[in-house]
């Protein structure tokens, strides 16, 4: 996982968290972009779900109702899902059945009774990629090993656990989740087959590239943002000005914006994930 909190190893050996670097380095590790949007905060979540069993079907909040809720400071989330492995049949919430309307989508979210029967489920396979938007009602299934892409934020409003008993650590959120939800939201398709459509994801609070078998040097802004790069399927290598890293599979790398350039090498059969703030 890489994200705000995630212990970094650097270069001199020092291990440091990404917010902590952040802080001390501002737009040369976090961009222009991440500046303008965070402050010297790390602006971006990876991170690697393997689901046994059906998450909870949730809701996250935009930047809007996060900060009316928890304070100035408070962060929403937009993510990206990026299937690398799906059992036979394994799906994917991607909101409320279509055939409700609006009024019975909130009813039901409210009222906690919305359960598999009031949701649109799309079965999904390795290379797919779905664009969640914050207000969207979506759920990860059995069998399903996901990459997510996000806003550095852990604000997650649960509508149902499924029948399991609720804890003080796991429970239900519905009022929260009535805020949050947009009912017309249904999770997007963004690209089949280790392809993006039009080469990226380029959503609101954050950008997706993908790097499958095959070279290609960031095409960014220099300075505007940073990048997070994690392999997958096979071994990455990392390679510009005065440094070459290769990343294992599943192995992540945070290139700080200062980076003036770096080309990305994903092997036969590896796929490099690259995400970071829009353009």
């Amino acid at each position: 996982m890489a994200g705000p909190s995630s212990s970094v190893e650097l270069r001199d050996g020092r291990v440091r968290t990404l917010d902590g670097l952040a802080a001390e380095a501002g737009a040369s590790l976090v961009g222009t972009a991440g500046m303008a949007m965070l402050g010297p905060r790390f602006p971006l979540l990876a991170k690697l779900i393997d689901a046994a069993e059906w998450l909870s079907l949730q809701v996250h909040p935009d930047d809007e109702l996060a900060r009316d809720l928890y304070g100035p400071q408070a962060v929403g989330k937009d993510e990206a899902w990026v299937v690398l492995e799906a059992a036979a049949g394994t799906r994917m919430v991607v909101g409320p059945a279509r055939t409700l309307s609006a009024a019975e989508a909130m009813a039901l979210v409210a009222g906690g009774a919305m359960g598999l029967e009031s949701c649109e489920v799309r079965p999904v396979r390795p290379g797919d990629t779905l664009d969640v938007r914050a207000g969207t009602i979506h759920a990860i299934g059995p069998g399903a090993f996901v990459y997510e892409l996000e806003q550095p934020s852990d604000l997650t409003f649960r509508i149902s656990d499924w029948g399991r008993p609720p804890t003080p650590e796991r429970r239900l959120h519905l009022a929260e989740a009535a805020r949050a939800v947009e009912p017309s939201l249904h999770a997007e398709l963004a690209g089949t087959g280790w392809r993006l459509d039009g080469g990226a994801l380029n959503g609101r609070r954050i950008r997706l590239e993908l790097v499958a078998s095959g070279t290609a040097a960031l095409r960014r802004p220099a300075g505007r943002s940073p990048e997070v790069v994690t392999a997958v399927a096979g071994p990455v290598t990392l390679a510009g000005a005065g440094f070459r890293e290769q990343l294992a599979p599943l192995e992540t790398a945070v290139l700080p914006a200062a980076v003036d350039a770096c080309e990305i090498v994903a092997d036969d059969g590896a796929v490099a994930l690259v995400g970071s703030l829009p353009r």
